[in-house]
């Protein structure tokens, strides 16, 4: 198996960093242990790591032992194989062995490419993962659900990225499109299923699940991805996204798992048609400039984004296929995406003519959510 040529660029990396500190102590402990049992992919770690930990610098690392928690049996066998998921920073994340050492990778459903930080693997032997001879992107030695050929990865730095966790790199659709991917943020599992083997629906909705639709804007190899609300002329990204409602105007929103959403959560990107759309529903988003941003982008120049309440009373709610809201969260910031021009080839929400948003993480990573390539649907069960 191997990667999708195309990478989705997302100008402002879509995470919000809170600063964390370096958490050493839960570093600590995690990074022994790992050491100490090699990391195979099926490693069971913490489910949840403390969400906010002292700001201190990192201490050599000293002899501290603990014994790591089993994980919890599979509530639905049809999900498919098991493998640990860790949230840290709101973020999903999951050990990744590449050419025999280990990191922590982001499952991130808001990137059509996969991406690796070489300087953050965990310690361990040898050099860190380094790409093939004649080549700036392509790795071998990938083992994730076991081993695959060679992938390409986009080669970033992570290390300043502060956390419980250090970020060796992401995991986007091109590597999780040809599976039923279920994130089961509630038992810390993640989940790959085949197509033929996966649940069905009627055993999905007895188990609590709500289907999504995702047709048009996420799909398996070969599956046309027509993605209406993006510009004329642009490539359609392959992420997940579902019908969303704010009272009377409707919009789609591209569920976004490597949105670190924490300092504002739940945030939701939105770009101007929606915002326009919003104003013109009766709905009266209140500037909020405490929260204002500034960002980068792939372009080099600033984005500024701008940040608003829902008034009292609104609420975003996730749509399902029957027309009925499968999750209501009052109280959103929304963050106005308005590209620059000289920017504008970076693509992004910002620049559709559409009503289009982005979802943080934090807006389902409290449930189940389940990623149907094939059938083109997603299934969320909240956990509250």
């Amino acid at each position: 198996m191997a990667a999708a040529p195309r990478f989705w660029p997302r100008p402002t990396r879509r995470r919000l960093l809170r600063l964390l500190g370096a958490g050493w102590l839960c570093l600590g402990v995690l990074t022994l242990a790992g050491l100490a049992l090699g990391w195979p992919a099926e490693a069971q770690l913490p489910q949840r790591p403390p969400a906010h930990l002292p700001a201190v610098a990192q201490p050599p690392l000293g002899p501290l032992a603990q014994v790591l928690p089993a994980a919890p049996r599979v509530p639905l066998p049809c999900l498919g194989e098991t493998r640990s998921l860790i949230l840290s920073s709101g973020m999903p994340y999951t050990p990744v062995r590449v050419q025999g050492r280990t990191g922590f990778f982001v499952v991130d459903l808001g990137a059509d490419g996969s991406a690796i930080s070489p300087l953050t693997f965990l310690p361990g032997r040898g050099a860190g993962p380094r790409t093939m001879v004649g080549s700036t992107d392509r790795f071998e030695g990938l083992d994730f659900f076991g081993p695959w050929g060679p992938v390409r990865l986009i080669v970033q730095d992570h290390s300043r990225i502060q956390g419980p966790i250090p970020q060796a790199g992401l995991i986007g659709t091109d590597l999780l499109v040809g599976h039923v991917i279920t994130l089961d943020y509630a038992h810390g599992l993640l989940h790959r299923a085949e197509r033929g083997a996966f649940c069905s629906e009627a055993t999905l909705r007895q188990a609590g699940f709500a289907p999504l639709s995702s047709r048009d804007y996420y799909g398996t190899a070969g599956v046309p991805l027509r993605c209406p609300a993006a510009p004329h002329r642009s490539a359609c990204p392959n992420i997940p996204t579902i019908p969303v409602r704010i009272g009377r105007s409707l919009a789609v929103a591209q569920i976004d798992t490597g949105y670190d959403d924490g300092l504002h959560a739940p945030s939701i990107n939105i770009n101007r048609a929606w915002l326009a759309q919003l104003r013109a529903a009766g709905v009266k988003p209140q500037r909020w400039p405490e929260a204002d941003l500034s960002l980068s982008t792939c372009a080099g120049v600033p984005e500024p984004v701008r940040a608003y309440r829902l008034p009292q009373g609104s609420a975003l709610e996730l749509m399902g296929s029957d027309g009925r809201a499968v999750r209501r969260l009052e109280g959103a910031t929304l963050l106005l995406k308005d590209t620059p021009e000289a920017a504008r080839s970076c693509g992004g929400i910002g620049t559709w003519q559409q009503p289009a948003a982005q979802l943080g993480a934090s807006v389902v990573n409290d449930g189940t959510l389940v990623v149907d390539p094939f059938a083109q649907r997603v299934w969320f069960r909240p956990g509250r």
